[in-house]
């Protein structure tokens, strides 16, 4: 059982709002959600969109098609008219005209008392959000207690009188509204408390588990949300973390470097561009050997490209941060629980192999709601070849070894203020008393130390993630799990069997370990225009999928899309290559103007 609602409204008109707090109701009504937000690239103005997927099952991803349209704007009906289904409701104001838009023959409209039930609650243009919401969930049959519950948690605050303006509206219009959709939703019992967030909210809920002690960030789209939910929780929770915006990407990479020097745990986030501006920071925490990880949202490039849109195209731009060779790690997660035990997970990989860790999100995964089981275990912490302890003496004119040769690749790391400890955590090459030098020898020595640390790396890389068993293999990596795991769902219902296989450790890639899950008549799914995890799969395991398939349009994968592509393989041979074109809602979210109608 599944219900998709879209939310369509002006910029400013508050669909992202209405889109979280109908998300909530459902979780809390015991259902599994997700909820997709879409909007231009501007300032002021444009079209908004969030799409809601409510189902009894576990959902990943959005869906192309809707069964309930809540259009707010009258530029809604023009956007999503193309993606109802054929028994949708489509809810708008009765003061909207639809003359000049055509709509699929069983779609139902359902104009509301909009501007009625304001005028009788004496309540303001303001409200008829609530209104709109009151709707939805008469359409579906939940009870309005649910929202009530929701309005009390916002509006107390704000006084009895607003807080029952606010209810009276939405109980004129739940009673108002009488067109009910095909599937009704009904409270669950006994479900189990879920969480409804997006994966920048669990990104930082999971830094934060795994001993973060500061963040520094200059904000930039769509990685700001870490931001905002760090400062929270470090001013009403009281968290002992230390949450820095700084002047520019530099300085945020430069005092996450320093931070980690210090002792402190410490991630510096941006999307692409901003990460541009922090390669050099790459490379020198690299040759310091200091840990640090960057939390990076990609977005539609290059240059400002798309950036309110999602893509997997910055890839090889974590690979090459920096001039010069030196190992990094890039992790990459698929779901919620992926975003909340990586982001810990970073933190250790950075601090036991002391080298930069990359934590690869995407618009995609980090603005999207889903719902997620409370964490059933707190992530270890380990901090590697810390110490923390007063040393023994040295000899005079002797230093601290911070950069001994060891079997592992790993040195002692050793934090200021540490008796004994003294030592200099430079950018250029050096002795293993941490002094620069330009000796042959020890440069050799140096660079195969730190290329020892891939044995390790090797062994600690887990194996590609196999979700269920098949005859064809959807491949995939990060954000476009959610979206095969739903398209595998799709097939399994037409009585078709296939397996999906998601890689979120991206590099270094151990070849055993992918060779032991691989097979053959694979596709490989990419959210870009070139396919590149192919080629760094390729490279650097001889492994090549018999197909894949390309997605650039700034939106992810769909799970109908997934499944089309591989009816299609299984019908008619897996294709080399498969690029995917747009398919529905081909207008551009910027002003209506552009449109006729």
């Amino acid at each position: 059982m599944e219900v998709v609602f879209r939310i369509g409204a002006l910029a400013g008109e508050g669909a992202f709002v209405m889109g979280r707090t109908l998300g909530k109701i459902f979780a809390r009504a015991g259902y599994y959600v997700n909820g997709y937000p879409e909007y231009p690239s501007l300032v002021r103005g444009g079209h908004n969109a969030y799409t809601i997927v409510v189902s009894d099952k576990p959902v990943h991803s959005p869906r192309q098609n809707v069964d309930v349209l809540l259009a707010v704007s009258r530029d809604a009906l023009l956007f999503h008219k193309d993606s109802l289904k054929d028994k949708a409701i489509v809810f708008y104001s009765k003061q909207f005209s639809t003359d000049g838009l055509e709509f699929k023959p069983g779609v139902k409209l359902a104009p509301l008392p909009i501007s009625d039930v304001l005028k009788e609650a004496s309540a303001p243009v303001i409200m008829k959000n609530v209104a709109v919401m009151a709707a939805a969930l008469s359409a579906v049959g939940l009870p309005l207690s649910y929202l009530e519950k929701v309005l009390e948690e916002e509006f107390s605050r704000k006084g009895e009188e607003i807080l029952n303006l606010n209810k009276k509206v939405a109980q004129l219009m739940y009673k108002k509204s009488t067109e009910k959709a095909e599937i009704q939703l009904k409270p669950v019992e006994g479900a189990p408390k879920r969480i409804y967030a997006s994966g920048n909210e669990i990104t930082a809920l999971g830094a934060l588990a795994g001993g973060l002690g500061l963040y520094a960030a200059y904000p930039m789209t769509p990685a700001s949300a870490v931001l905002h939910t760090l400062v929270a929780k470090m001013e009403k929770d009281g968290h002992n973390v230390v949450v820095v915006q700084t002047e520019d990407e530099i300085a945020a990479a430069q005092m996450a470097i320093g931070a980690n020097f210090a002792g402190v745990r410490a991630m510096a986030g941006t999307s692409g561009g901003g990460f541009a501006l922090m390669t050099e920071s790459v490379g020198m925490a690299a040759l310091a050997e200091t840990p640090v990880v960057f939390y990076v949202a990609q977005r539609v490039g290059p240059s400002t490209g798309m950036p309110t849109w999602t893509e997997q195209g910055d890839l090889f731009q974590m690979l090459g941060a920096s001039q010069g060779e030196f190992l990094r790690v890039i992790l990459a997660p698929g779901t919620l629980e992926q975003n909340y035990y990586l982001a810990a997970g970073a933190l250790n990989v950075a601090e036991k192999w002391q080298l930069p860790v990359i934590l690869l999100s995407d618009k995609f995964l980090a603005e999207s709601h889903f719902t997620m089981d409370e964490p059933k275990e707190q992530p270890k912490i380990e901090r590697g070849k810390l110490l923390l302890e007063d040393q023994p003496e040295l000899p005079m004119g002797k230093r601290f070894h911070r950069y001994a040769l060891t079997e592992d690749g790993v040195s002692p790391r050793i934090v200021p203020g540490v008796k004994n400890g003294m030592h200099v955590g430079t950018s250029y090459e050096h002795w293993e008393d941490s002094f620069t030098t330009e000796d042959f020898d020890m440069r050799k020595k140096q660079v195969e130390k730190r290329l020892a640390k891939l044995k390790g790396l090797y062994e600690e890389q887990p194996k590609p993630t196999v979700y269920g068993d098949g005859d064809i293999t959807i491949a995939v990596w990060g954000s476009q799990l959610g979206p095969a795991l739903d398209a595998q769902a799709l097939l399994e219902a037409e009585g078709i069997k296939a397996r999906v296989l998601h890689f979120s450790w991206l590099y270094p890639l151990n070849p055993e370990k992918i060779k032991a899950v691989w097979k053959d008549k694979t596709i490989f799914f990419e959210n870009n225009s070139t396919g590149l995890f192919t080629k760094l799969l390729f490279m650097e395991t001889g492994l090549k999928p018999e197909g894949k398939a390309l997605k650039y349009t700034g939106r992810p994968w769909f799970p109908e899309e997934i499944a089309a592509v591989v009816k299609d393989a299984l019908k008619s041979g897996i294709k080399a290559e498969v690029r995917q074109a747009e398919s529905f809602d081909k207008y551009e979210f910027y002003t209506p103007w552009r449109y006729s109608f």
